[in-house]
Formats: C-alpha cells, structure tokens, sequence
C-alpha cells in the first residue's frame, strides 16, 4: 500500500535556486540602505549598483548551472510505502505522492536566461526615467517580479507554479502606479482587477486539476491522465484545463483576455511597459508551457486546438488593431498581444509523442528570445524619443519622422530591429524566428491555421514598415526632429540590443536550438 506522505522537510538545492534567491537577497538590501537613509539621494547609486549586482549574481548562477550541464531537483517529496506494518519514504517516481516542486533542466535555465537579460535591460532604462525616482520602491518591485519569474520557470507543481506566477505579477502594478498621475493610478487599478481576476481563473482550474488527480505535482497529474481514467475525471480534468488557460490567458493578453493591455502599457512609464512586454511576458507564456507541457501532455487533444484557435484570433486582433495606432505605445502594445499569439503558436501542433512536445517548446522557446531581444531594441530608441520630445511617453510615430538624419545610429538600430519582429531580411532572426515557428504546425497538417499565420505576417509589415519609412522621409515645414546624448546606462541597453540583433540574425541556429533536452 502507498500514501502520501504529508511528513518530513523536503532538502533544499541551494545552489539549484541561486537565480531564484540572488533578486531576493538583493531585494533586502535595497531596503536596508534606503532603512540607513531614507529618501537620500546620495545613496541612489549604491541602490542602483545592488539591485543590478542581484539580477548579475542571478545570471551567474544560471551560468554556472548550464556549465554544470546536469538537471537538478529539488523540493521533492517521496511517497511513503507501508509493507508488514513497517512505513516508509520511497524515493521512487513511480510510487504515489512522488514529485519535486522545483527542477532545473534546458527549459528551467533558457527561461531564466531571458528574464534576467530584459530585466538588467528594463532596470538599466529606468535609472534615469520617472518611475524609479523613488529607487526603493522601483528596485524592490522590480526585483520581486523577477524573483518570481525565475522561480516559474522551474516551478514543477501547481501550488509553486501559481504563486510564482502571482509573485511576478502583482508587483506590476506597483510599478505601473510610479508614474503617479492619473494615467498611471487608472493603468495600474486595471492591472490590479485583471491580476485579480485571472488569478480567480486559475486557482479554480488548480482546484479542478487536484479533485480530478489527487495530486498538485505536474509529474503526478501527467501520469495519472496518462492512465484512461474515468468519463468524470476526464470531465473535470478538461474544466480544470481550461479555466488554467483562461487564468494564464489573461497574463499573456491571449484575445479575449487582451483588453486590459493597451492602456495599462500606456498608463505604466515606459521602462516598466518594457518590463511588461518582456519579463512579465516571458513569465505568462512560461506558466502556459509548464502547465500544458509538463502537466498536461495527456490532455493535448483538447489543448491543442484550443490553443491554435487562440493563436490564430490573438496574432489577427492584435495586428489588425496595431494598423490604427499612432501612439508608439499603444501600438507596441498591440504588438505585444500579435507576438503573444506566435509564441503560443508551435504548441498548437503538439501530438502524443513527446518528440512533438520538444519540438513545439523549443519553437516557442527560440521565437521568445527573439522577441525579447528585438523589443528592448525598440523600447530603448522609445525611451529616448520620449525623453527628447515634448510629447513625452505619449508621442505619436510622427516623432520620429526624419529622426535618421539627426540621429543615424539609433534609427538604423531601430529599423533593424522592426525588421526583426516583421521577419523581414536583414532581421533574419525574427525570419527563422518565424519558420521555427510555423514549422511544427505545417508538418502537423493544420493549415487553416498556417495560413492564417501566414496572412498576419503580412499585416505585421505593413506597421513595421510604415514606421521604418518615416524614418528616413523629410520632416515637413517647421518639424525639426530631436537630437541627444545618450547616458550611459541608456547606451548599454541600446548597444547590447543591437548586438543581440545582429548577434542571433548572424548565428540563427541558435534561436532554433536553444533548447535541445526534452521539457521536464
């Protein structure tokens, strides 16, 4: 006989969750030197150093674990065995109760990768903008959210999956409310009710998937559906996975989930919609790949199409909108929401073999990065737009009308950078970014939704290309276009987005081989 065993304290891998627990550390000492000196501006450069060293120290444990080269598991819990009256814990996978609530494998440590990348980025674009003159508030915030996106991306049970992915949510709406206007008040109340309301979503589904399973390790849930349980289970299994991606729709502004997304981005300071349209993107898509292909695999017959449809609809709305936009942000909002639909896009092909799974996580994985890349590119050339014009944060794309004649290096980083989310030559990157993503669902047969894909790629240009034009046409009769001097935290990010621009368009192999193990 096995039961669960419900006693004992779990050993912890310290070193497995050093890119979990560096933002966290860094994340006190932020608050003990503002407990020193509160509000004293002498002290913001150390404040800035330490949250920066956090989100550096956590990227060299990433570093170090890819190095190691070996999965490690931790939090894990064994079933406890009863034989001859004599009890028990089994180390066994295969004996009920067994799971591990954190793993470090290639999914784990790419995840993370991206989200320590755009958040050294986000925070490098913030030290010198609106939303982090209150540095205590803007790291600690920040620093949370990051905390708990990198904990996503190894969390292997739902109770850790939802609180991570809540950790790196609601700090959010802190953030957005730095602005501290009326524009901001109203963008973060409204991330603060879909926050709510997704979360309702989802702990519903949790609630479900545990009374169909009897367990909260995805582990667990995988092998017990494997199984051709009960018509009932089934039932309750299905309600339970679909209310999950309703929950997570919300986070990663999935069409009709999206609403919220447009004027929360134009709400919240523009580092922080940087941060919204990477870290907290990467974190949502991250949760809806864990939960369905760790978890879920069982269950793809009902999933997958689900999530094709969703693609399909959330890539048309978001382009469609993005056509009428004028203000930047907005439109790189709608953007976002296109772009959102691609990454879900491979795992619409995902079959019974666990060679389809890999291959749609790696596609999604590759185009992830890809994205992240190209829009901190973009969100850097934004920010100094913005810091130059008399707009400010809400300027419109007129803006940047001859803006390559005054500023060459910045536009030209600028175009390359929209041609690599269009897919278009010379962004290569986002052109394999792309293939990588199509090709599971062309070789799956299913091209109503190939198509559609297709189509959106067309109307993606037609935005990204409007935009490049302006650049390079004449400014008009009394228009003179902004010159600056870029500070150097805002030069890094720029520079280092280019470089990755180039970088990934020159060795695109990468994007399709960025996760090479099976998704564990």
């Amino acid at each position: 006989m096995v039961i669960t065993s419900l006693t004992g304290v779990p050993a912890i891998d310290a070193v497995a969750l050093l890119p979990v627990v560096a933002p966290v550390v860094a994340l006190l000492l932020v608050l003990l030197i503002d407990a020193v000196r509160p509000g004293g501006t002498r002290l913001r450069p150390l404040a800035d150093l330490t949250a920066l060293a956090g989100l550096l120290t956590a990227a060299g444990g990433v570093a170090h674990l890819a190095l190691d080269g070996a999965d490690r598991s931790t939090a894990c819990s064994g079933g406890l065995v009863v034989s001859s009256g004599v009890a028990r814990t089994s180390p066994n996978p295969d004996d009920y109760g067994f799971g591990c609530s954190f793993v470090v494998s290639d999914l784990t440590l790419a995840v993370q990768a991206i989200v320590l990348l755009a958040a050294v980025a986000c925070l490098l674009l913030a030290i010198d903008g609106p939303g982090a003159r209150d540095r205590t508030a803007h790291h600690a915030l920040l620093l949370a959210a990051v905390a708990g996106a990198t904990a996503l991306a190894g969390a292997r049970d739902l109770a850790t999956l939802t609180v991570a992915l809540e950790t790196a949510t609601l700090p959010t709406v802190g953030l957005i409310a730095l602005r501290r206007d009326a524009q901001g008040a109203q963008a973060a109340v409204t991330m603060l009710l879909t926050a709510v309301a997704s979360l309702g979503l989802l702990l519903l589904g949790v609630g479900l998937l545990f009374l169909a399973t009897g367990s909260l390790y995805l582990s667990r849930i995988a092998a017990v559906l494997s199984l051709n349980p009960g018509r009932p289970v089934l039932v309750v299994a299905v309600a339970g996975v679909t209310l999950g991606i309703a929950g997570i729709g919300f986070k990663v502004s999935l069409v009709p989930f999206h609403l919220w997304t447009p004027d929360t981005y134009a709400g919240a300071p523009l580092p922080v919609a940087a941060f919204l349209s990477t870290v907290s993107k990467t974190a949502g898509l991250t949760a809806m790949a864990v939960l369905l292909g760790v978890g879920l695999p069982p269950l793809h017959e009902v999933w997958a199409p689900l999530i094709g449809v969703l693609a399909a609809l959330t890539m048309t709305v978001g382009n469609l909108v993005a056509l009428r936009q004028k203000v930047v942000v907005r439109l790189l909002a709608w953007s976002t929401v296109a772009q959102a639909g691609w990454v879900l896009l491979p795992f619409a092909a995902v079959g019974p073999s666990r060679d389809s799974l890999r291959e749609a996580a790696a596609s999604a994985l590759g185009y992830l990065l890809a994205y992240v890349v190209a829009g901190l590119a973009v969100f850097a050339v934004v920010v100094l737009v913005a810091r130059h014009h008399r707009a400010g944060e809400e300027h419109t794309l007129d803006a940047y009308r001859g803006l390559g004649r005054t500023e060459p290096v910045a536009s030209a980083v600028l175009v390359f950078a929209l041609t690599c989310l269009a897919g278009l030559p010379p962004g290569v990157m986002g052109l394999v970014a792309k293939v990588i993503a199509l090709r599971p669902v062309v070789d799956a047969g299913l091209w109503p939704v190939a198509v559609v894909a297709a189509l959106n790629v067309a109307l993606a240009l037609a935005y990204y290309l409007r935009w490049s034009a302006l650049l390079v046409v004449a400014p008009g009769p009394g228009r003179t276009p902004p010159r600056w001097r870029v500070r150097p935290a805002e030069g890094i990010v720029l520079g280092a987005a280019a470089a990755g621009c180039l970088g990934l368009s020159a060795g695109a192999q990468l994007i399709a081989g960025l996760l090479p193990g099976l998704p564990q």
